[in-house]
């Protein structure tokens, strides 16, 4: 963990701080609305021990507490993780990073505004996956391993990434094996646990993704831990920031 922090270039770009507010937007994210009710509360009690206004030092202070619940180790291992996923949406040029989050008991989020335009194609939509798979590629080339994380919900990096991966085989028309023929989106779990043909096919696309994925951390491995530790240190990043260190990736 610590020998890959040091592997970090000092090259990473100077930035301008967003605005107070917006920074403790981007603190909040992935917070829930009664996560942000405690953390005001206490804010709120801080500046009442103190006898003074509430002030944003207060709000501040009991977000980063929120975010120091996470052990140093599995903070680096998150930010890794999501940096992974600011990678490949900046290199695929498939969507363009809002936001970056970590540090939080949830786990942390990248926030993507994803064109439409780009994944019109069966292309696109590979491209797509690999982004999805970008953050398990990250731990994978940094550490030797992922965390479990990356699976378990329908909303998780595998879980999308299946689907995305079942649609090109099943609705969009892309399949090597009756490309013409529609099935239903509602068969689609049935299909991949009992149609061994369909699940090997949806399989093979998520091997190509993860090399495609795999390939670029790899590449450009050094932009990849810049962004890492920023998101570390910061827990977390603005899409500006996120712009300018990812521009390291461009000739």
């Amino acid at each position: 963990m610590d020998n890959a922090q040091q592997d970090i270039s000092k090259t990473a770009p100077v930035v301008i701080s967003p605005s107070p507010l917006r920074r403790l937007a981007l603190a909040a994210q992935g917070m829930t609305g009664a996560d942000i009710e405690r953390v005001v509360r206490e804010a709120r009690q801080r500046a009442r021990r103190a006898r003074r206004p509430l002030a944003y030092k207060d709000i501040q202070s009991a977000i980063a507490g929120s975010a120091e619940r996470l052990s140093p180790e599995l903070r680096w291992r998150i930010s890794l993780h999501e940096a992974g996923h600011a990678l490949m949406w900046s290199l695929t040029e498939i969507g363009t990073v809002v936001s970056m989050t970590t540090g939080q008991t949830r786990g942390g989020e990248t926030r993507v505004e994803i064109s439409t335009e780009a994944t019109q194609t069966e292309a696109g939509m590979m491209s797509l996956i690999a982004c999805l798979l970008g953050g398990r590629a990250a731990e994978l080339t940094v550490l030797g391993e992922t965390m479990i994380g990356g699976g378990g919900s329908e909303r998780s990096d595998l879980a999308l990434a299946t689907a995305h991966a079942t649609h090109l085989e099943t609705m969009l028309g892309c399949s090597s094996s009756k490309p013409l023929l529609y099935m239903p989106p509602e068969r689609i779990s049935h299909d991949l646990r009992f149609d061994h043909g369909l699940a090997e096919r949806v399989h093979q696309r998520l091997e190509a993704a993860m090399g495609i994925a795999l390939d670029a951390v790899r590449e450009h491995r050094e932009v990849l831990l810049i962004l890492a530790k920023a998101l570390d240190t910061a827990t977390y990043l603005d899409g500006r920031f996120i712009a300018d260190i990812l521009s390291l990736t461009k000739p």
